[in-house]
């Protein structure tokens, strides 16, 4: 038995995240915006893709779970063997992603200590022919409208510009949203790779011309969406620890909380079979989301769990 399978399929119009080599991004994509997190963009075939990068994984030290949490698919690089690489493969395992593992060093020693369902090893200079073949399922669009929001920024006649990622759903121009503070947003534009379009779906990084919200209402992990979805103060949830800190006791345990483009500290308690997560402070999140758990010093990633 292998430590990981071969990908059966992978999406179009994906979110790629490369948590430990912005070289290898730059090689794959053209440099978009930063903000802790660099994009780089990249039409492949009929697929428009976007890969994240982490800005600095140093001082950013929740950046990684970030790109993690919300891509569909993982590039890590194994041309250093570093704490960074060990970090990236313990998240890819927690939270489940697709992964493909560049080849320049052995890595299976280090794979027999993790369980990654999906993934596969690829030349790097292969991976640009690979981007081509992603495939997304389109289901994904006929599901309820989420945009997690990673930036707002005032433009001189336009007003407030909204960058994010489309997360499930389709977005329209004119289409009425709500922001997860409570504003009503109505949509003026949408530009999708710097190109204006009138409909954006699922896996688009998007920047939206919303009228209706000054940029300082909107903040770096809000979310957008058709219904009203308010921020939460705390949670219940599933938490699983991670096999590299079996020690640690995660009741009362104080961490970071990261969900796609939202790190929020907060504190555990136990409460039963699962944990009730008090936040720092109020911020979006639904059931059912995904989370990573974890701290600034190494190993990093305390747990994983999700809303419930």
């Amino acid at each position: 038995m292998t430590a990981c399978s071969r990908l059966d399929e992978i999406m179009d119009s994906v979110i790629v995240a490369i948590p430990n080599d912005e070289a290898l991004a730059a090689e794959l994509g053209k440099k978009g915006s930063q903000n802790g997190i660099t994009y780089y963009n990249r039409k492949a075939g009929e697929a428009a893709v976007v890969i994240m990068a982490p800005s600095d994984a140093v001082s950013k030290f929740y950046a990684v779970a970030e790109i993690m949490s919300i891509a569909d698919v993982a590039i890590i690089s194994t041309s250093n063997m570093d704490a960074l690489l060990g970090e990236s493969i313990i998240i890819a395992s927690m939270l489940g992603k697709k992964t493909i593992f560049t080849k320049e060093n052995d890595i299976s020693g280090i794979l027999k200590s993790v369980s990654i369902k999906e993934c596969e090893f690829s030349e790097r200079k292969e991976l640009v022919e690979k981007l081509g073949t992603f495939k997304r399922d389109r289901s994904s669009r006929a599901e309820e409208l989420r945009i997690d929001i990673d930036k707002s920024f005032p433009v001189k006649g336009v007003g407030t510009v909204l960058l994010g990622i489309v997360r499930s759903g389709t977005v329209n121009v004119h289409d009425s949203l709500k922001s997860s503070g409570g504003k009503d947003i109505s949509v003026r534009s949408i530009q999708v790779h710097d190109e204006d379009q009138q409909q954006a779906g699922p896996g688009d990084r998007v920047g939206i011309a919303a009228k209706g919200i000054d940029y300082t209402e909107v903040e770096k992990g809000d979310v957008l969406s058709k219904e009203k979805k308010p921020y939460v103060a705390s949670i219940s949830a599933d938490v699983k620890k991670s096999q590299m800190l079996k020690d640690l006791e995660l009741d009362g345990l104080s961490c970071t909380l990261v969900s796609g483009f939202l790190a929020v500290n907060c504190k555990l308690t136990k409460a039963g079979e699962t944990f009730s997560i008090k936040l720092e402070k109020p911020s979006a999140l639904w059931k059912g989301d995904r989370f990573l758990l974890i701290r600034e010093k190494s190993p990093k990633a305390v747990g994983a769990g999700s809303v419930i």
